[in-house]
C-alpha cells in the first residue's frame, strides 16, 4: 500500500509540475513574441536614425534577426520538447542574445540619438526563463549578466561615459535582477503549491479506492477471529491506513488540524485502553484559534481516557460538525456509563473536560445512563 501510494503520489506530483511548467513557458512564449514585435517596430521607427551615418543598421538587423531566430526556436520546442527549454545551453544562448541587444543598441546607432533603446523588453524573456530553470539565484543570475551587458554597451560606444549612464546601467541591473528574483520565488512557491494539491488528489484516489474494501475488511476480521495476535495485527493496520487516508498526528505543523490533534487522541486511547476508537469530522468543518483547536483536543482526549478507565468502553465515536456558528464535538462511548445527576464530576471532567473548554468560551454537557454506555457534548465558538 505504502509503494502504490508513493508512486501514484510521485506520479500525479511529476504530471502537476510539468502542467504548470509549460503553461508558465507558454506565457513566457507569448511575452517573447510581443516584445520581439515591439523591437521590430522600433526598428522600423528608428529607421531614419539608423540612416544617419555613423549608424550600423546592418548591426542592429542582424541583432533583432537573431533575437526572432530564438523567439521561433524556443516556440518551436515549446510544442515539441518543453523540458530542454530549461536546460542550461537554451537558457545560456537566449541570456547571450539578451546581452548581445543591450551591448549592440549603442554599437549600432553608434552615437545616432534615438528616443528608444533597440533592445526594448525582449531581454526580460530570458530572465524570467533562468528563474523558473534555476530559481531565484539563476533568475538574478541572468539579470545581472544582462544588466552589466548594458554597460558594456556604454563603454564600447562612441560616447563618453556620463553619470546619467551609471545610473542607466545601475537601474538596468536591478530591474532585471529584480525580476529574475520574482520569476523563481514565484515559480518555487507554485511549484510547491502544486505539489501539494497533486499529493492531496493522490491521497483522496487511493482514499476512494481502499476504503470502502480494506478497512472493512479488517474490522470484520477483528470481530470474528478469535486470536487476540491477529486481532491486534488487524487493529494495527487499520488505525495505520486511517491514519495515511486521513492524517497521519503530527503530519500538519501547528495547532490548527483540528482533525489530526483528535486522531492522535483516538490513537492513543485505542494503545492504552485496547478499544477502537473512530473519528468523523463534517466535510465543512472550519479551521479553529489554535488555542481553541489546544482546549477541544485536550478536553477529548480526557473525556477519552474516563471512557477508558472508568467506562472500559471498547467503542468510542468522537463527532465534529459546524452548528449556529459553533463547533459541536461529541465523544460517545458504549462502556460501563453512569448517571451524572448522582456522581459528581471528577477532577478530569471538571478542571480538564469544563475548565478547558470554559476558557476559550465554549459549554460542555455530560450524558450517561449506567449500562448503557455516555456522551461528552462539547459546543466552542469558531472565531477567535
Amino acid at each position: 500500500m505504502n509503494v502504490a501510494a508513493r508512486i501514484a503520489g510521485t506520479a500525479a506530483r511529476h504530471d502537476g509540475e510539468d502542467a504548470l511548467v509549460r503553461s508558465l513557458l507558454a506565457g513566457i512564449a507569448v511575452f517573447r513574441w510581443l516584445a520581439w514585435g515591439w523591437a521590430a517596430v522600433l526598428l522600423v521607427v528608428n529607421r531614419d536614425a539608423l540612416r544617419e551615418s555613423p549608424a550600423r543598421p546592418w548591426l542592429a538587423l542582424a541583432l533583432v534577426g537573431a533575437a526572432l531566430l530564438v523567439t521561433a526556436a524556443t516556440t518551436a520546442l515549446l510544442a515539441t520538447a518543453p523540458a530542454r527549454l530549461l536546460t542550461l545551453p537554451l537558457v545560456a544562448v537566449e541570456v547571450a542574445v539578451a546581452v548581445a541587444l543591450e551591448m549592440g543598441d549603442e554599437l549600432a546607432y553608434n552615437g545616432v540619438s534615438h528616443p528608444q533603446s533597440l533592445s526594448s523588453a525582449w531581454p526580460l524573456a530570458g530572465v524570467l526563463t533562468a528563474g523558473i530553470a534555476f530559481r531565484a539565484r539563476g533568475g538574478v543570475a541572468a539579470g545581472v549578466t544582462i544588466g552589466v551587458g548594458r554597460g558594456l554597451g556604454e563603454l564600447l560606444g562612441p560616447g563618453a561615459w556620463a553619470g546619467r549612464d551609471t545610473v542607466g546601467v545601475i537601474s538596468s541591473i536591478v530591474l532585471y535582477a529584480l525580476a529574475g528574483l520574482v520569476a523563481g520565488f514565484v515559480t518555487a512557491r507554485l511549484r510547491e503549491a502544486e505539489r501539494r494539491i497533486s499529493l492531496a488528489q493522490a491521497r483522496e484516489e487511493v482514499a476512494r479506492t481502499l476504503h470502502d474494501g480494506v478497512l472493512q475488511t479488517l474490522a470484520v476480521v477483528q470481530r470474528r477471529t478469535g486470536d487476540p495476535d491477529l486481532v491486534r495485527l488487524a487493529h494495527e493496520q487499520e488505525r495505520e491506513l486511517r491514519e495515511f487516508l486521513f492524517g497521519t498526528p503530527g503530519s500538519i505543523g501547528g495547532g490548527g488540524d483540528l482533525g489530526t490533534r483528535l486522531r492522535a487522541a483516538a490513537a492513543r486511547f485505542e494503545d492504552r485502553y485496547g478499544g477502537t476508537a473512530r473519528v468523523a469530522l463534517a466535510p465543512d468543518t472550519p479551521a479553529l484559534p489554535e488555542r481553541t483547536v489546544d482546549a477541544l483536543a485536550g478536553a477529548v482526549g480526557e473525556a477519552l481516557a474516563n471512557a477508558g478507565k472508568h467506562g472500559r468502553a471498547g467503542r468510542v465515536t468522537v463527532f465534529a460538525e459546524p452548528v449556529d456558528g459553533a463547533l459541536f464535538c461529541s465523544v460517545k462511548d458504549d462502556g460501563a456509563g453512569f448517571d451524572p445527576a448522582a456522581t459528581p464530576d471528577g477532577a478530569g471532567l471538571r478542571v480538564s473536560v469544563r475548565g478547558r473548554i470554559a476558557e476559550v468560551g465554549g459549554r460542555v454537557e455530560v450524558d450517561g445512563n449506567p449500562g448503557r454506555g455516555a456522551e461528552v457534548r462539547c459546543w466552542v465558538p469558531t472565531g477567535p
